[in-house]
């Protein structure tokens, strides 16, 4: 089981993890795409604005042509720090006409700059990593070199990059929770279906060993004093055992995923045939049957299983209830349900009881002993029965009855 919890765990939290990554991978590289487009942008439209320059000395000259707009031209340089180098006919600096910075960086150190752009440039037009390089250029055809510094630019994608990766840990945890909380509510039924089947081993193996207990002392003292006695209850034993590996074998049967065969069957007269042969015992027994049957109700069943699981319910009602007592089945119809009721008097079903018993292996405090037989089956055959069938069952005690009601739902 902890196996299982860490595999469904791992997929659930791998799933999350990987959707998120997306999420903040794909917004990150979006903006840095649209950064670098921008960037891109305004280096290959910025040498418009020299288009029209009479006198490159004269820096008071730079501005919009026709095809550059004001608003435009402003936007670029208040957006962008831009330094704006002439070189010689040689393409080495010759001096600086303009400087968008607006901490006045000395001219020394821009010059420094475009000397090393201009001594290890690969191409005319470079951006570059916008986390790490410090500089985007263009050469233009009128030797010019517009360079760009991307510091700022730099600084807002690391923090955008810092913020982005403290919310994904952030998330991490967040997801780990979600996942932990996800995993035990998927698990939780199979986690209770294996309780329960080791509950199932535990009870079969200690109703299997109590009768195996028995028969082998048994065998003991008639070795030791011939008495026949010892062979009885040997006899006995064994068909206890007998009854108990039958009933594991027939849940085990009806539990099975494969689908039973069902066909249109008359239940009127399935339940009816199934009653006749009780007659003795109910008579045996001293108890009074009443049986009130709506005659040709047609279900989609299963006619063995059907009659398994009349025996199962009268066998109960007969073996709780006491002598001189009385036992009434009534089946009928109403509207587009089918309603099995099988009532008896004698010993009742506690409130807080009504479903433990139809557990297996779940006996009541007052049916806990060796002289019934019992071993807490029948009622979980029936129900695994009923289900198998698309019913419903249920029990209760009330006004000196315990009714155990089958309803059916017809389409």
């Amino acid at each position: 089981m902890k196996k299982l919890k860490i595999k469904v765990f791992s997929v659930i939290f791998s799933l999350l993890t990987i959707f998120t990554l997306i999420l903040f991978i794909g917004s990150f590289t979006r903006n840095y795409i649209e950064r670098k487009n921008t960037i891109s942008d305004v280096l290959l439209r910025i040498p418009k604005t020299f288009e029209n320059l009479d006198n490159r000395n004269r820096p008071d000259n730079i501005g919009p042509s026709k095809n550059f707009p004001e608003n435009e031209f402003r936007r670029i340089y208040l957006d962008f720090t831009i330094y704006t180098v002439i070189l010689d006919d040689q393409g080495n600096y010759k001096e600086l006409i303009n400087n968008t910075n607006n901490d006045d960086l000395e001219e020394n150190n821009v010059k420094d700059i475009a000397n090393y752009i201009i001594n290890n440039h690969q191409k005319d037009f470079y951006i570059g990593n916008l986390l790490t390089t410090r500089y985007s250029y263009i050469f233009t055809s009128n030797k010019t070199l517009v360079i760009m510094d991307n510091s700022e630019l730099n600084k807002s994608l690391i923090r955008q990059l810092i913020t982005n990766i403290t919310l994904l840990i952030i998330c991490e945890i967040i997801i780990g929770i979600f996942t932990n909380i996800i995993t035990k509510w998927i698990i939780s039924p199979v986690n209770k279906t294996f309780e329960k089947q080791k509950t199932f081993v535990a009870d079969a193996s200690h109703e299997l060993k109590t009768p195996l207990s028995v028969m082998v002392a048994s065998a003991d003292a008639y070795f030791n004093d011939k008495d026949e006695k010892w062979v009885k209850n040997m006899k006995n034993e064994s068909e206890r055992m007998i009854k108990l590996v039958t009933e594991l074998l027939d849940l085990a049967k009806i539990e099975q995923d494969q689908d039973i065969i069902l066909k249109e069957n008359n239940i009127s007269d399935i339940i009816e045939g199934a009653i006749l042969t009780f007659e003795s015992l109910f008579y045996d027994n001293d108890i009074e049957l009443k049986y009130n049957i709506e005659p040709n109700i047609q279900l989609l069943c299963n006619e063995d299983l059907i009659v398994e699981l009349i025996s199962i319910l009268i066998d109960n009602a007969i073996t709780h209830c006491k002598d001189k007592g009385k036992v009434i089945l009534n089946l009928f119809k109403n509207n587009k349900q089918i309603i099995l009721e099988i009532k008896n008097t004698g010993s009742t079903i506690k409130k807080e009881e009504e479903n433990k018993i139809f557990e297996r292996f779940y006996k009541s405090d007052e049916s806990r002993n060796r002289n019934s037989n019992n071993y807490g089956l029948g009622l979980a055959i029936a129900k695994e029965i009923v289900e198998k069938h698309n019913g419903q069952i249920s029990a209760h005690s009330s006004n000196g009855y315990t009714t155990f009601k089958v309803i059916w739902n017809q389409k």
